[in-house]
């Protein structure tokens, strides 16, 4: 089997979404042996079909399998990947993975422009795609036409198809990916600093992360950073860190086959006994019996 070069993370991280000059959302199509499996989250919206590849996509704390045609509406800052299936990692592999993909901010309409009644359809969608949607029913060859065709269009028709399309998801049956609570726990700040807090560790978190750093970057001493952390999250800064690690090595435990010793360094922890002694903290069971028993559901 091909291996994933060593340098090469399956980690969270925050991805800039490069817009073309005088534009206001990005689109291209995306073509390589295999997805990188990088978890990551923007603050674009994006639109994605798969016209070549499978293996497993996790949105928030959802998972399931993805294959060919499979076209899903996902919501800013909601961390998503696709981890391919071992065949595109083989040695001398001629497969491919590829999709289109359009991102866009939720004010690229203007902050009036969606609110017209002619829009209601769209406005549902956004605020369903918060969660991840996953696009089905009769709507949904249509839908994959018209983005097809997306990349190869002048900016004013590409936008001019965006909202096309997203009235068509309203007419479509579809599905919502992650769970609300999910939503809740992870994305709404009251405060810019905690956002800006919650997106370096999201970036970062498989470095070593000191409490010291955080509060020189929102210009706070420390005792008064922890103080207002805690007041604003309801969690020391500590106990959020190893949340948000833990979070993701419960998806590479359900999804993967990577050792668990590996899972541990993949999500920041130098330790494995200390990694196994957070997980258990945090989840109240072990990393090996936490993966059995999602294995067995």
């Amino acid at each position: 089997m091909k291996q994933i070069p060593t340098d090469h993370k399956i980690a969270v991280s925050l991805e800039k979404v490069e817009k073309p000059l005088h534009a206001s959302f990005h689109t291209g199509v995306y073509s390589e042996p295999y997805f990188s499996g990088s978890w990551h989250y923007h603050p674009e919206f994006e639109l994605l079909l798969i016209t070549n590849g499978s293996g497993r996509r996790l949105v928030g704390d959802h998972g399931e399998n993805f294959e060919d045609h499979d076209l899903v509406l996902l919501g800013g800052y909601l961390p998503h990947t696709w981890i391919p299936d071992p065949k595109y990692l083989q040695q001398d592999s001629t497969e491919f993975c590829e999709s289109i993909y359009v991102q866009f901010k939720k004010d690229i309409f203007g902050s009036h422009f969606v609110d017209i009644p002619e829009l209601k359809g769209v406005r549902k969608v956004l605020r369903a795609a918060e969660r991840g949607i996953k696009i089905e029913g009769i709507y949904k060859k249509n839908i994959i036409e018209l983005l097809k065709e997306i990349p190869k269009l002048s900016p004013p028709d590409q936008l001019l198809k965006l909202i096309k399309i997203l009235d068509l998801i309203n007419l479509s049956t579809y599905k919502i990916l992650a769970s609300e609570s999910y939503l809740q726990e992870s994305f709404y700040f009251k405060s810019n600093r905690i956002l800006k807090i919650h997106e370096y560790i999201m970036e970062h978190y498989q470095k070593e992360i000191s409490v010291e750093a955080c509060a020189h970057m929102v210009n706070m001493t420390i005792s008064s950073f922890c103080r207002y952390f805690k007041n604003e999250t309801q969690y020391t800064f500590t106990h959020y860190l190893n949340k948000i690690r833990i979070d993701f090595s419960k998806k590479l435990l359900a999804n993967t086959d990577l050792p668990i010793k590996e899972i541990g360094f993949e999500c920041g922890y130098n330790s494995v006994p200390y990694f196994n002694k957070q997980f258990k903290k945090i989840e109240q069971v072990s990393p090996f019996i936490y993966r059995k028993s999602m294995r067995d559901e």
